[in-house]
């Protein structure tokens, strides 16, 4: 459910609430489930829900660094219990379930740092775009190459994103020798 590469940059990486929320919501919808299984997932996936609920308003609550521990505290213990493993889980479950677990830290760590978001969504649609260019394109032949793509999309989406009402003007402008 994460780029693992990432476990060995940061000394704290923080995981986003989005993907499995996505994978259990789109496991509880599967049709190619039998019945008895989809409504485990159902079932499941409800409660994950809930839980996500949760610990977003432990986020916005504005709670002391005890207070905040504590709830991280109970919400692992709520995890924990969530994510047991059944003998009646689907395999494709019982497997989200333990990586879920496994990553329990990272997921919470939006409760002990308010101001980590619980999800990079924003992050991840503004970098979607230049994620299908390089797909479409099959990326860059060279390291300068690559360097150079970087370099002008950084220019160029740092100007958009700044100034989107006049993008054309001020591009326009940068361009132009001083």
């Amino acid at each position: 459910m994460h780029y693992g590469a990432y476990d060995a940059l940061f000394a704290q990486h923080a995981l986003c609430w989005a993907h499995p929320l996505r994978k259990f919501r789109d496991l509880a919808a599967s049709h190619v489930l039998p019945p008895r299984q989809q409504r485990i997932c159902q079932s499941f996936f409800e409660a994950f829900s809930a839980l996500e609920r949760t610990i977003a308003l432990a986020i916005a609550a504005p709670l002391s660094d005890c207070e905040r521990r504590e709830t991280k505290e109970h919400c692992g213990s709520q995890i924990t219990a969530l994510m047991a493993s059944s003998s009646l889980d689907p395999p494709k479950l019982a497997t989200l379930k333990k990586t879920f677990l496994e990553n329990a830290d990272k997921y919470l760590l939006c409760v002990i740092h308010p101001t980590i978001p619980m999800t990079n969504n924003q992050a991840e649609r503004r970098l979607r775009h230049l994620v299908i260019k390089r797909l479409l394109s099959f990326g860059s032949r060279t390291q300068k190459g690559a360097q150079t793509m970087e370099t002008l999309l950084s220019v160029l989406l740092t100007l958009w994103w700044s100034k989107p009402q006049n993008y054309f003007g001020e591009l326009r402008r940068l361009m132009v020798p001083a």
